[in-house]
């Protein structure tokens, strides 16, 4: 068994600093934290260690390179949104975001995001599990 952190709590680290604090902690893997730029709604929201608009093949191997180096490994990527927001603009950000968090992942080849699937606190539950039904599908596919 490994044991990591979700990045989000060292915030106001920049990924390398955040990494040389995980690996001198005798950590050994982080989840991390992926959101987009900008104000944070919530506590940890708008904390990102990883650009995910920046796919360069350079950035890639700088951050698979820097984590080795340290013996830390990425165990996930992390986007926490309301993907189902009764805003539909905030919805279609929070997608689109996400989007960009999987690709990330795939490129670094960690395979792994962690996320919420969201609520719309307008609806029940029942009406919650049809709007699932609607919205994720295409962002799994």
């Amino acid at each position: 068994m490994k044991l990591g952190l979700i990045t989000s709590i060292l915030g106001d680290m920049p990924f390398e600093k955040m990494v040389d604090f995980v690996s001198e902690a005798g950590l050994e893997c982080i989840e991390v934290a992926c959101w987009p730029p900008g104000d944070a709604e919530r506590r940890y929201a708008g904390v990102s260690h990883i650009d995910v608009d920046n796919m360069s093949p350079e950035y890639i191997a700088y951050i698979k390179d820097f984590c080795a180096k340290k013996g830390i490994e990425i165990s996930s990527l992390a986007f926490y949104p309301n993907t189902m927001d009764g805003d539909l603009n905030k919805r279609e950000a929070n997608i689109a975001h996400l989007k960009k968090v999987i690709n990330m992942s795939a490129l670094l080849g960690v395979n792994m995001v962690t996320t919420f699937i969201g609520r719309d606190q307008t609806k029940t539950v029942e009406e919650n599990l049809e709007l699932f039904k609607e919205i994720w599908p295409p962002i799994i596919k």
